[in-house]
């Protein structure tokens, strides 16, 4: 907490405020029932309005001098609105600044404003500016314009101290300081002053963006905008000043959010918290009904629910040294529910394709699973949520399926879906590093070795032929780019290879439209050959050679990408929604003009990036999802447990739904496109070993030869066994061998290769 003693002979903040010529500045200061926010600069013209709901907000909380407004999210709308004002619009320069005391950190898909002059998304005109705090930990303070020029975050906070925020714009650069340290500066080129109120999304508000959104989670002070840029001597004065006349907190306590009301299914953990405020330390006795739960005295309180559970209530007493306050009551409520979210879908795939079928259930867990033939036979080891059937035929056409889904208190079984097995329209030939890929079992395999004017982008082993795309976008957008193009039968980097490659320039694509096979539920793999003609000129330029995302309600990716940075990196980069995920760097920068193998891989539980055959990063990414399934959250729309493919009448967002598999862009087109060379794209149902990288990467294939008894047994992948009596050959080919292959020991010698 900061200094709560003024000291000796130190400069009264008001006073200094004052001295700088605020066009106007809001104390804060009022009593409890003022309507008012007086702007207390020389002028006094801009007063803002309290606006009050659910008690807040609290006035004459501890503050700076003396009082300080306490806001809470639940309480929407509790902010202080100062309206519409020209002279609040400044196209350039102005400084803002106020202190801000955050009691929470905002969860996944929330930002919280402490400040804010725009109507960001709401409008046709992006204008103004504003401060919030990121969702999730670590949080960060962050200036932006929603122009998307201006970006600028600290390092992560504390909740429960105060901070000092402000921000300037010369006219050309916006700069953000916290605690008098300048964060950062950004050229502010786009930045568009709001020039109208935009049917009142545009007023000058404390604790929200300016157009309602982005309510903020404990204590304002002190705000004052300026029509000149601060120095940060000045900055730096304004916030020594302030630190030196906090009030000591001697308030009994205040609960900013009541625990909420939930429904969960028995055997789930059942959760409900409190947030409060006052003087430390408080005290916290959780009650089930009116009866104290023994050890239940934190801030937040969770079991394992169970039938018996159902209809009771939980509320809290929080305590400290100047009283006591409690909780209003949250109900429980316990179902055993068992549902189906997510239909089966019926299919079609090309003979010797694998095939997939997903079904998507909740309720109280326990939940297993059964598939069944169309015959009600049982499938073996079929006990996931996910049916894989690997290399389909023609005498598998019309065969249907379905799955039992069960948990302890019901079952419900799934409608059949039907597979339908067609011919292959195109044979690939396999030949080369064909034969290593094919050999370890892709889903999907793109060689991109079609010919000039090609349509199609052939998937030598599945069913998921891509299309190549010029200027027509991805997922039917309006393309951003309209003069894209491919150069065919470009020069491959594939060691040993002579199968051409696909060069793309100016936003041109290789689009596969979305199927579960490809963005597969668990682990995966996906490899791809890439060679960029330019290296990235800095800031947002990050270039995507490859991805499979989807933003499900606008809620954020999910899905993974390969970026090529803004500095330069090969970057590997799983979501989990909610615009949170990781980042798995190469370190080395990439050199333009240069062949580079890139594996992603996922075994379910870690990620590992490689690059060239070597494991350049590696880590989890807690939440990720799949392109295809929508995040989990507890304050999202009650759908968002629903997978999130084309299946009719499951929902979209803006009429779109699982994103394609996209080579060369992201399928929302955001960010820059790929401009370079690529080759033999694959996807795996499964992680690739080290081993099997290194051989893609070298373009090979390695015998094992393990003994047993009097017997060697060799293993090998691709090609035909060859033998000989001396390690210089000749080698003559071992007939009838497949692998493995079982020879007998004797007293001389043999040498083993595979021939390819």
């Amino acid at each position: 907490m900061l200094a709560a003693v003024r000291s000796a002979n130190a400069a009264d903040y008001p006073t200094t405020i004052l001295a700088d010529n605020p066009l106007a500045y809001f104390r804060l200061e009022e009593a409890p029932g003022a309507t008012v926010a007086v702007d207390s600069s020389a002028s006094g013209l801009f007063p803002g309005a309290y606006n009050s709901n659910g008690g807040f907000p609290i006035l004459g909380w501890p503050g700076i001098d003396t009082n300080s407004m306490a806001v809470s999210a639940s309480a929407s709308p509790d902010y202080v609105s100062v309206g519409y004002y020209p002279q609040l619009n400044q196209p350039g320069p102005f400084s803002f600044e106020i202190w801000a005391r955050p009691v929470s950190i905002p969860t996944s898909g929330n930002y919280r404003c402490p400040i804010g002059n725009s109507p960001a998304y709401g409008t046709a005109t992006q204008s103004g500016w504003y401060v919030y705090q990121t969702p999730d930990v670590p949080s960060e303070w962050a200036l932006v314009t929603p122009t998307g020029d201006v970006f600028i975050q600290t390092t992560n906070y504390s909740v429960g101290n105060w901070y000092y925020l402000a921000g300037t714009y010369d006219g050309t650069n916006m700069s953000f300081y916290v605690n008098g340290t300048l964060i950062g500066t950004q050229r502010a080129s786009a930045y568009v002053a709001n020039s109208v109120n935009n049917a009142s999304a545009c007023t000058f508000s404390l604790g929200q963006r300016g157009d309602g959104y982005g309510n903020f989670d404990g204590d304002l002070d002190e705000a004052a905008f300026y029509t000149n840029a601060l120095t940060l001597a000045k900055i730096q004065t304004h916030y020594m000043a302030g630190t030196n006349m906090f009030r000591v907190n001697t308030e009994a306590p205040l609960i900013f959010n009541n625990p909420a009301a939930a429904s969960f299914n028995s055997g789930q953990t059942a959760n409900f918290s409190v947030l409060a405020d006052g003087a430390t330390p408080l005290a916290y006795q959780w009650l089930n009904g009116t009866a104290a739960i023994g050890g239940a005295t934190n801030a937040s309180y969770s079991f394992t629910c169970e039938n018996a559970n159902n209809g009771e209530s939980f509320s809290v007493i929080i305590t400290n040294s100047f009283g006591s306050i409690t909780s209003t009551p949250a109900l429980l409520t316990v179902t055993a529910s068992l549902q189906i979210d997510a239909p089966l879908t019926s299919i079609t795939r090309n003979v010797g394709s694998s095939a997939a079928f997903e079904i998507v259930a909740e309720g109280a867990p326990p939940i297993t699973y059964q598939w069944y033939n169309g015959d009600t036979s049982i499938i073996p080891g079929a006990t996931n949520n996910v049916l894989w059937l690997t290399n389909v035929q023609a005498s598998m056409n019309g065969n249907s399926y379905y799955v039992g889904v069960m948990n302890p208190y019901a079952t419900n079984d799934s409608a059949a879906a039907t597979l339908t097995v067609q011919a292959r329209p195109v044979i690939v030939p396999v030949r080369r590093y064909a034969a290593v890929v094919e050999a370890d079992g892709p889903v999907a395999y793109w060689r991109l070795d079609e010919t000039n004017g090609s349509t199609v982008a052939t998937d030598a082993v599945g069913s998921f032929d891509g299309s190549y795309e010029t200027n027509a976008g991805v997922n039917g957008a309006i393309s951003t780019t309209i003069d894209g193009a491919f150069t065919f039968d470009a020069p491959t980097g594939i060691p040993n290879e002579t199968n051409g490659a696909l060069g793309m320039t100016g936003g041109a694509v290789v689009e596969i439209p979305y199927a579960l096979e490809i963005n597969p539920v668990g682990a995966f793999t996906v490899e791809g050959w890439f060679n960029a003609s330019s290296v990235s000129a800095g800031g947002n330029d990050y270039r995507t050679p490859i991805s499979s995302i989807s933003n499900p309600y606008g809620a954020g990716p999910s899905g993974w990408l390969v970026y090529q940075t803004g500095g330069n990196n090969w970057s590997f980069w799983p979501y989990s929604g909610f615009y949170a995920g990781g980042q798995l760097t190469d370190p080395d920068q990439v050199v333009a003009n240069q062949w580079y193998y890139l594996t992603m891989v996922y075994d379910g539980s870690v990620f590992t990036f490689y690059v060239d055959g070597v494991a350049r990063a590696s880590g989890s990414v807690a939440g990720f999802t799949q392109n295809g399934n929508v995040p989990a959250t507890a304050n999202g729309p009650a759908n968002y447990n629903y997978n999130y493919n084309v299946t009719p009448g499951l929902p979209s967002y803006n009429g779109i739904g699982s994103g394609s598999f996209v080579i060369g862009q992201r399928f929302d087109e955001s960010f820059n496109p790929f401009s370079g060379i690529v080759d033999d794209v694959a996807v795996y149902n499964k992680a690739l070993t080290a081993g099997q990288i290194k051989n893609h990467y070298l373009n090979t294939t390695r015998l094992s030869i393990v003994s047993s008894g009097n017997n060697v047994i060799i293993n090998w992948t691709v090609g035909s066994l060859v033998s000989s009596t001396s390690v210089s050959g000749p080698y003559t080919i071992v007939p009838g061998a497949t692998s493995p292959y079982t020879n007998t020991m004797s007293a001389k010698s043999i040498f083993y290769r595979s021939q390819f």
